[in-house]
């Protein structure tokens, strides 16, 4: 029975040697009917999707270690501006913008993952380590709210110490 003579399904074209007499049959001149190559590509798009979520998983998951280590260490000099006070006032006002900075960042990177935890969880296709990444993106997203909350809590606690600091310069210049 030849290809013209049956209709072909997806199962047939998923395998390699039918799908290459397939389209050399298209090449040749026959006629051909489309619905089956239509219905292969319905079945792939869900296959697709879930690769592309993978590709901005990883992605996202690089930018997060890339972020967590930027943190950490701002967060290790920062302290030292005002706990102990060793760096000049033009370092920590450097610091103080660039931890901001990397704090805005890490709020939009913890909206990114609550995207792709939404996206994964719409999905119609779910393969292996699908359940893992979805764990892996909740973890980031708790740690980016615990690392958002402590570095809030620096910078307010800055700001208490320089608006003290300022208090007192006014109460030094007014006796």
């Amino acid at each position: 029975m030849s290809m013209e003579e049956r209709e072909l399904t997806v199962e047939d074209l998923l395998d390699p040697d039918t799908l290459l007499l397939y389209v050399a049959d298209f090449f040749l001149g026959k006629s051909l009917n489309l619905n089956p190559l239509l219905d292969l590509r319905d079945f792939c798009m869900p296959l697709v999707q879930y690769d592309k979520w993978w590709d901005k998983v990883a992605e996202t998951l690089e930018k997060f270690e890339t972020l967590q280590r930027e943190l950490y260490h701002l967060n290790v000099n920062y302290v030292f501006c005002f706990e102990e006070p060793r760096y000049p006032e033009s370092t920590c006002k450097r610091l103080r913008r660039r931890f901001e900075a990397h704090v805005k960042g890490a709020q939009k990177l913890k909206a990114r993952v609550e995207e792709l935890i939404k996206e994964g969880e719409d999905l119609d296709v779910v393969r292996r380590n699908y359940e893992h990444l979805m764990a892996r993106l909740a973890w980031v997203r708790n740690n980016l709210s615990r690392a958002i909350e402590e570095a809030q809590k620096l910078l307010a606690k800055d700001e208490a110490r320089e608006t003290e600091g300022d208090s007192a310069e006014g109460v030094v210049a007014q006796g």
